[in-house]
């Protein structure tokens, strides 16, 4: 059984932000089945993940987790140390931050193997934004504009472990849905665009909308056969294969 929590965006509580993702990491636990879960964070898109990880430890701690760190340090030196973590995880929260980095890193440390063994032993990955990204097949990011390498959003290859074309921190009428809008234009691409406050929970295929903040919506965005631009409310009606 695979089991995936994709969220499109929303405060952790870090610093001094306020925390908007409780019912989705309440999901989230709840779905890995087990009393107290071993939760594993993995911080490599983000640029701050020693903070982020206090953040998450004392969210999950609170939600009766045994939590643990992947530390970059630990992945550069020792493979016996992520083989361990990674096999003894119940839950992979993959953060959010620089989608093509952590894709990279994530081949270059050759750690793609090991999360789809996790996937196939039934672990619940969740991944927030960038970590969403990387699980699907692309995803729109704001990677190369936070490098300053460009000024667009862009589609960036994920590892593909959801046939998913993945867009998070979607606003209907902001400057990425126009963008998305114009960048889908004379492709049949369908891309799933998450508000911030609200996940997509895909178990084996079937999927449910989890929202921790009110009036959060997913859409299906795509050109229809008679090129009109759509922006469909998700529905209970499409099965991911």
């Amino acid at each position: 059984m695979s089991k995936f929590m994709l969220i499109g965006g929303g405060n952790v509580g870090r610093g001094h932000t306020s925390y908007e993702t409780e019912t989705i990491d309440k999901e989230i636990v709840k779905m890995a089945g087990k009393e107290n879960p071993n939760f594993l964070f993995i911080g490599l898109a983000s640029n701050f993940s020693d903070s982020y990880y206090d953040t998450m430890k004392k969210i999950y701690k609170n939600l009766g987790c045994e939590t643990v760190y992947l530390k970059k340090k630990n992945i550069l030196n020792n493979r016996d140390i992520v083989e361990k973590k990674i096999s003894d995880a119940d839950i992979i929260y993959f953060c959010g931050g620089d989608s093509l980095k952590l894709v990279h890193d994530l081949k270059e440390y050759d750690m793609v193997s090991l999360i789809q063994e996790a996937i196939s032993n039934n672990t619940v990955i969740a991944g927030m934004s960038a970590g969403a990204i990387m699980v699907c097949c692309d995803g729109y990011s704001d990677s190369l504009r936070l490098r300053g390498e460009s000024d667009k959003y862009e589609f960036v290859e994920g590892l593909n472990f959801l046939d998913i074309s993945f867009c998070p921190h979607y606003e209907l009428n902001g400057d990425k849905a126009v963008e998305l809008k114009n960048d889908l234009m004379g492709t049949d691409k369908k891309v799933i665009a998450l508000e911030n406050g609200v996940a997509l929970k895909v178990v084996d295929g079937s999927y449910e909308i989890v929202r921790s903040i009110e009036n959060t919506n997913a859409y299906m965005c795509f050109y229809d056969k008679e090129d009109t631009y759509t922006e469909k409310k998700m529905e209970k009606d499409i099965i991911f294969k």
